[in-house]
């Protein structure tokens, strides 16, 4: 029989978050043969600023996937009295943007224009699978806010 080093024991006495009571998925063997605590990968949030917009980016790990959500507040849809033409150009260019791959421009309440992906993985996001995600949204949306920027 071998002795757990002090690391195991330690990992042991945590309890996960959200693990209590135990369930049969709560306890893992290593590969040297010894207990361990199974610890579910923690949602996260990210911020990153590109082309002078603030973006967001958050994961949330749903079973053995992961929904990852890329979002930046691009701006506002002037008023009718405030610039009638700027509105008219605005709200035509954002009808056009259409069938995008992986972004989405979506005018909520209130007038605001939001830049939006959404992708699902079928394993745990990697730093690299939101690097990737992040690359190919950009890439996408960049026209396209070039497009819309004189316009808002």
């Amino acid at each position: 029989m071998t002795v757990p080093d002090l690391k195991t024991i330690q990992s042991l006495a945590e309890v996960p978050d959200g693990a209590l009571p135990i369930t049969p998925g709560s306890i893992v063997m290593t590969p040297e043969g010894v207990l361990g605590i199974a610890k579910p990968p923690k949602p996260c949030k990210l911020t990153f600023m590109a082309d002078g917009l603030p973006f967001n980016i958050a994961v949330r790990h749903e079973g053995d996937g992961s929904i990852c959500q890329i979002w930046a507040d691009v701006g506002h849809v002037p008023f009718t009295a405030q610039a009638p033409d700027r509105r008219r150009t605005l709200l035509s260019l954002l009808r056009g943007i259409d069938g995008l791959k992986h972004v989405k421009f979506i005018v909520q309440g209130g007038q605001k224009i939001i830049l939006f992906s959404e992708s699902t993985l079928d394993h745990h996001a990697a730093p690299e699978d939101l690097f990737h995600q992040t690359v190919l949204v950009l890439q996408e949306a960049r026209p396209f806010l070039k497009l819309l920027g004189p316009y808002l």
